[in-house]
């Protein structure tokens, strides 16, 4: 959603951003979620939840940057971390790239760790994919 924009992604971004959408929609699981906010010029904000059987991988976490001082972000977050817990999901998981620091930092603060970083090619340029983790087991 604003991933192109805010970090000089290629518009092949996009497109890889439409395909993991596509499982959402043609897989879908009862334990998936999708919330989205909008204003009266559109979307403004995103996060969806995806059911892995013992954990859940979080997507398109997004938000409009005329948004981002309003909180949104943390309700955003909030409301999916808060729904993975109550459906009693081990861990929560996502990747996102080294590019994006401010999103690693976040992360971070909330419990996630580091797991696996990975060289990706996405429309002809490369980037480094940081896959974090939070486990919920006592």
């Amino acid at each position: 959603m604003y991933g192109h924009s805010d970090f000089d992604y290629p518009i092949a971004f996009e497109g890889y951003v439409a395909t993991t959408f596509a499982e959402y929609v043609i897989d879908p699981k009862p334990r998936n979620r999708l919330w989205m906010v909008e204003d009266e010029q559109g979307l403004v904000g995103t996060i969806g939840v995806m059911d892995r059987g013992d954990s859940a991988q979080l997507r398109w976490f997004s938000v409009r940057p005329d948004w981002r001082e309003n909180n949104l972000g943390n309700f955003l977050f909030g409301a999916a971390m808060e729904y993975i817990q109550e459906n009693d999901f081990q861990k929560a998981w996502l990747s996102t790239f080294s590019e994006s620091e401010i999103a690693v930092a976040l992360y971070k603060r909330r419990g996630f760790r580091i797991m696996v970083e990975t060289d990706v090619e996405i429309g002809g340029k490369n980037y480094r994919e940081i896959v974090m983790e939070k486990s919920f087991l006592t």
